[in-house]
């Protein structure tokens, strides 16, 4: 819904654009948008500050830094459209990551239950579900679009448990073709 007016709040992280019903409720106190920065712990003299440096691995380039910041910003796919079309992308997933239950995946209901039906109920299974020959196509009443979305919410789950060091492994790999 498009509101005719906009009203502009300053916080310290910058300028929060509110519609109309939003400033009311903001002016009223119902709506509370924290507008300071929380304050540091202040340091003793016997706590030295310990800056504690971000953990890359070599040959990073500044691109991929960028590239990993601004997933993390918008999302990872408005970044990976961003991308030339022969980019090559690979799947970001961990052997660590088998374990983990397909449940924690954002999926339909139709979905949900074609994976139940395939018995991929870890991310191991899934994966090997999705490499192997005929991949999804082999589950029962799993249409295109369903499957699209598992493959969608997979590399998310996936991308979403590496670590920044790993995340920026990924945009590197993916840089250099």
């Amino acid at each position: 819904m498009l509101y005719e007016n906009e009203y502009k709040v300053k916080t310290d992280w910058g300028w929060i654009t509110l519609d109309e019903a939003s400033y009311r409720d903001y002016l009223e106190g119902k709506l509370w948008i924290n507008t300071t920065r929380r304050s540091e712990p202040k340091q003793t003299a016997s706590q030295p500050s310990v800056k504690t440096p971000q953990m890359l691995p070599t040959n990073i380039t500044e691109d991929v830094v960028r590239f990993r910041d601004l997933a993390a910003k918008f999302g990872l796919f408005s970044v990976l459209q961003q991308l030339p079309s022969s980019t090559r992308v690979e799947l970001p997933y961990r052997i660590g990551m088998s374990g983990v239950k397909t449940d924690e995946m954002n999926l339909s209901h139709r979905s949900v239950n074609c994976l139940m039906r395939a018995g991929a109920s870890t991310f191991g299974k899934l994966y090997e579900l999705m490499i192997g020959e005929p991949g999804l196509r082999s589950v029962r009443n799993l249409g295109t679009k369903s499957e699209k979305e598992i493959r969608r919410e997979f590399f998310s789950a996936c991308y979403s448990r590496l670590s920044p060091g790993e995340q920026a492994r990924f945009w590197q790999r993916t840089l250099d073709g």
